[in-house]
């Protein structure tokens, strides 16, 4: 969602008659474009911020700006605590960016700007220019969220949830398609609740289905889902539409009720897997993902096992697993027993131990069959071509000249912990 953003504001500054620099210290304007999902995400920013300031010293002139979830959370704080800061825009305002910049060095005046809009469509009609991929799309179709998780800080840097108008997310998609996109990634905090916020809007099952009939089009993708809003209708699709990849991130954040109820996660563990199994009943060959917090205020051993358990019963082809960090002010900041930090580091390396041959299995099973990949990237290693496969597995083949952006078929010669390598075929 932040690239997504920062893609945004990287066309609407284009527009105003910048253009990127190669370096920091050749820019005159210098970014972050904020996360502030864990602490290790915020001190990120403060680190990097201070690094700024030496820049700052010798060209004065330089516009230092702060968006995105730490502005949003921290606003006129960030400019005390940090006097060579310019600008601060929070996750509702970046549609305003070169306005605030152009305050800024016209008025030498610093700006700070976290007001919550809820007004998702920008003042002007723009296409955010894809700069990760020339054949994949993010498009937003809705922004916040309602669940207050009593973990998570998005409701409070979000906001609540706001669905754009069906017919302007589709308009969107179709000129993206005339700009030759492929592959297109629906974007929102919960984006399966899409649509719950108007009367006058579908459902987001609906919506997937309009957007599968677009001429062009060849792949959809969604991030991401909350498990407690997965429709019997949005399962169905999985079955029923031809783009709709076969894979989905579905965070469980616990195997235990009881940290689920804890964590005000409105499912139990037994309502998640019965999910899973439809989806998996609909589209066998789906891939699953899925979010994971260890050290939870409260989790004993036994919670922990339980989590343990629905890593062996799911199978997951693959994980995001974090420590627990407060996150001021999600409720389960005042929660007691909070679990000591080495315990959460020995709880997170069982669960990776656990994840690992799980994932490196479903990875082996690929060995020597053909798969579709769109490749769109040149990977890290400057010969080669990366894209990924419908179930979202990277892979990772020979560059070959007219390849990049193109849909190949690939026989997958070797897989690797985290990616795979193939041979183009067709």
């Amino acid at each position: 969602m932040n690239v997504h953003d920062s893609e945004y504001m990287a066309t609407l500054l284009e527009e105003a008659g910048y253009r990127e620099a190669s370096t920091l210290k050749k820019a005159d304007v210098i970014l972050l474009n904020t996360c502030a999902v864990r602490q290790k995400a915020e001190e990120k920013v403060y680190s990097l911020l201070g690094r700024l300031k030496f820049l700052k010293k010798k060209r004065p002139d330089i516009i230092i700006g702060v968006g995105g979830c730490v502005a949003q959370k921290e606003g006129e704080r960030i400019l005390k605590r940090m006097p060579h800061v310019d600008l601060v825009f929070g996750t509702h305002q970046f549609y305003h960016v070169a306005e605030f910049i152009e305050k800024v060095r016209q008025n030498r005046a610093r700006i700070c700007c976290v007001d919550f809009s809820y007004q998702l469509e920008p003042p002007r009609r723009i296409i955010p220019l894809p700069r990760e991929s020339k054949v994949r799309a993010y498009v937003t179709i809705m922004q916040g969220c309602n669940n207050f998780c009593t973990y998570c800080i998005v409701p409070y840097v979000r906001g609540r949830e706001v669905s754009r108008r069906s017919e302007d997310i589709i308009e969107e998609i179709k000129r993206l398609l005339d700009m030759g996109i492929k592959e297109v990634i629906l974007l929102g905090q919960n984006v399966n609740s899409y649509g719950q916020d108007r009367s006058d809007e579908i459902s987001f099952a609906e919506l997937l289905r309009r957007i599968n009939k677009l001429p062009g089009l060849k792949r959809l993708r969604f991030i991401t889902s909350h498990p407690k809003d997965i429709s019997k209708e949005l399962i169905r699709a999985f079955g029923e539409l031809e783009t709709l990849c076969e894979y989905i991130h579905l965070p469980v954040q616990s195997g235990s009720d009881r940290i689920l109820k804890m964590m005000n996660r409105k499912y139990t563990r037994s309502d998640y897997l019965r999910k899973i199994e439809s989806l998996r009943k609909v589209r066998p060959d789906i891939a699953i993902s899925t979010d994971l917090i260890v050290g939870f205020p409260g989790e004993t051993e036994a919670d922990f096992k339980e989590t343990l358990s629905i890593l062996k019963e799911v199978e997951y082809d693959t994980i995001f697993a974090f420590k627990y960090s407060d996150r001021p002010p999600a409720k389960a900041v005042t929660f007691k027993d909070k679990v000591r930090e080495e315990v959460k580091k020995e709880r997170l390396e069982r669960v990776l131990a656990l994840q690992a041959p799980i994932t490196e299995r479903k990875n082996k099973a690929l060995e020597g069959k053909v798969v579709e990949v769109l490749l769109d990237t040149y990977s890290k290693r400057g010969n080669q071509l990366s894209g990924r496969t419908r179930c979202h597995r990277v892979v990772n083949v020979a560059a070959e000249n007219g390849l990049l952006g193109q849909l190949v078929k690939v026989k997958i010669k070797e897989a690797l912990a985290h990616s795979l390598r193939g041979e183009v075929v067709s």
